[in-house]
Parts: structure tokens; C-alpha cells; sequence
């Protein structure tokens, strides 16, 4: 058991972070503008029964207990950095933030600077790099000698470039190992937010180039409720997130490919050698409960946040009409533009 913790909104994401704050704090304090949702806080903590659940209608009112162990920022995306800045000078260290981390890059850029002056840590709750998954793929890969994964694709409706495409564009940075390069963009909104009509729903197609030719590209239409469908690909392998959750591996047959070895003589990967469940981590955790067990070992990170920036450039880049160098060129691209994203 350790500390106080704070969590800042406690909406559809605020409580599943409240869920996995309870069982690891003494006093989890609670901010939320809606007393149903303090109200279910209240009541969460009395049926999980462990931590003391307090709370408040405002950040205001938590400043003289600032700092806690950790400050868990989930509330309306545009008031994140906000937030986090106004803890920070009560002398608030860590924090974790849902995503978007922010909505412009320069505040990105700022936080990241700001944190580390403070000698504190932060954490972007993108969690599928803290799952089993891209271990799990890459070890997989490993076991059938796939060589490099070369390539992420996703597709599907209306599933919002930002909303949900950054944690795609994250999932294939940690598999591929670096960070994109390059971006190009083609996008579109459409004020259909389900969060609020105030916030973007980008439809269109964001293409991310990585060393060594590997690309991670995505494609989402607004005027389709196909949810995604989620691929990966080696020189002669395929892998598929099925509608299950599982994740699947096929491969091309190995006497097709020795008749006609070069890449351009394309054939289908259609011998499955593998299918299962890899969310979860070796040890049987979810993402965001490894999440939060790096917090209490104050094993911080701050790798996730660079995706926020990437994912910025993409709308950029589709704004300019060009290819953009990532990190972006301040001189090329206005970093102080705050985008409309949750």
C-alpha cells in the first residue's frame, strides 16, 4: 500500500482509473464538476474497501494537499495541460494523463520539459504499450522467424484519427522499436464527437514512415460504424487482431515462396500458426494495471508522450498539404496551434 493519490475527472475513463488506483493507495481523492460521478466514487471505494475515497468539486479545493504520490489527470481533454500546470505550481511532481497528453505541440514539448525541471515523472496512459500485446507479437514473430515487422495497417469507420488512432500509431511505434520519421496526411472533420460536438472526428488517412522503410498507416471514414480492422506484416507473414481480441499469425506457403523468392511475386498468407489472447502481460496484468504498478515503483516513463506530438504533426501535415519531418520543424509548422482533439 502506498501514499495519496489524486484523480482529476471521473468520467468513463476517470473510473477505470479510479478501479486500479483503489487496491495500490491509502487515500484516493477524487475531482469531478458532477456529484453522480462523486457519488459513484464514494460508493466504488466502499465496495472495493480498501483505499479511503475523498472528495471535491474542483482542483482548487485539493491544492493544499498537493503533492500527492501521483496526480492522475483524466479529465476534459483541453483542460489537461491546464491542469497539470496548475497542480504543478502547488508543487505537484507526478502525473499520469489519459490521452491526448495535449493539444498542441509546444505544450507537449513544454510539459515534458517542465516535469523533468521539477524532478518529477510522468506517464500517458497510452496502454497497450504497457500490455502483453506488443511483446507478445514480437515474440511470437520471434518463434516462427519472421524477421522485421514491416508494416501496420488500420481500417475501419468512424473511428477517429485522434480518438483512436493514436494508440495504433503508438502500438506500432513500440513494435517497430523507434519513432516515425516522416508523416503525410489527407484529413477531414466532422463535428460528431460523441464526447462533445465542440471536439474534432478526424476522417481520412495519416501515413507514418520509420527507418528501414517501415510505415504505419491509417485509414478511418466517418460515414461508415465498421469498427477497425487491424493488421500486421512481415515479408511473408500476416497478423490480424480478430473481433475477439485475439491476435492471429498466417504464412505464406514455404514451397510457394521458394518457387518464386522475389517480394513482388506476392501470394497469400493463408497457414494460421497461431491464435490467443496476448493483452495481458506474462503475469497475468492488464496495461493499465502495469501502468500503475510503474507508478508505485516510480519506474517512470515518459516514452508515450512523443506520440502526442506525432499524432499533432499528422494534422498539421494534412493541414499544409505536405510531407513533414518529424520531430516538426518549428520553423515549418506553428506548434502553438491547439487542435480541437479528445
Amino acid at each position: 500500500m502506498s501514499k495519496n493519490a489524486l484523480l482529476v475527472g471521473c468520467g468513463s475513463i476517470g473510473k477505470k482509473h479510479l478501479q486500479e488506483m483503489l487496491p495500490k493507495f491509502e487515500t484516493v481523492v477524487v475531482v469531478d464538476i458532477s456529484e453522480e460521478a462523486l457519488a459513484w466514487a464514494i460508493a466504488e471505494g466502499e465496495r472495493v474497501g480498501v483505499a479511503k475515497v475523498e472528495i471535491a468539486n474542483s482542483v482548487d479545493e485539493v491544492l493544499s494537499q498537493v503533492p500527492f504520490h501521483v496526480a492522475t489527470v483524466a479529465n476534459w481533454g483541453p483542460d489537461h495541460v491546464p491542469t497539470i500546470r496548475q497542480l504543478q505550481a502547488a508543487g505537484q511532481k507526478n502525473f499520469i494523463v489519459e490521452k491526448p497528453l495535449a493539444d498542441s505541440i509546444a505544450d507537449a514539448r513544454d510539459i515534458l520539459g517542465e516535469v523533468d525541471r521539477a524532478g518529477g515523472k510522468l506517464w500517458i496512459n497510452l496502454t497497450r504499450r504497457y500490455s502483453g500485446l506488443p511483446q507478445g507479437i514480437l515474440d511470437v514473430a520471434v518463434k516462427h522467424n519472421l524477421g522485421e515487422l514491416v508494416g501496420v495497417t488500420v481500417t475501419g469507420g468512424a473511428r477517429c484519427i485522434a480518438t483512436n488512432g493514436i494508440h495504433y500509431l503508438d502500438l506500432a511505434t513500440v513494435l517497430f522499436g523507434s519513432h516515425p520519421t516522416s508523416v503525410t496526411a489527407d484529413l477531414a472533420n466532422q463535428n460528431i464527437n460523441p464526447r462533445h460536438a465542440s471536439l474534432a472526428f478526424y476522417e481520412g488517412s495519416v501515413n507514418y514512415n520509420y527507418a528501414g522503410g517501415k510505415r504505419f498507416n491509417c485509414v478511418f471514414l466517418n460515414q461508415s460504424a465498421v469498427t477497425e480492422n487491424v493488421k500486421f506484416y512481415w515479408r511473408d507473414a500476416e497478423g490480424e487482431m480478430l473481433p475477439n481480441g485475439d491476435f492471429a499469425l498466417r504464412l505464406r506457403n514455404p514451397a510457394e515462396i521458394e518457387q518464386y523468392p522475389a517480394v513482388t511475386r506476392t501470394g497469400y498468407a493463408l497457414n494460421e500458426v497461431f491464435r490467443g489472447n496476448l493483452w495481458l502481460t506474462p503475469d497475468g496484468r492488464t496495461g493499465m494495471t502495469a501502468l500503475y504498478d510503474s507508478v508505485i515503483a516510480e519506474a517512470g516513463t515518459t516514452e508515450g508522450s512523443r506520440t502526442a506530438e506525432d499524432l499533432l504533426a499528422a494534422l498539421h501535415a494534412s493541414e499544409l498539404g505536405q510531407r513533414l519531418t518529424l520531430p516538426v520543424d518549428e520553423s515549418i509548422v506553428d506548434i502553438t496551434k491547439h487542435w480541437s482533439i479528445s
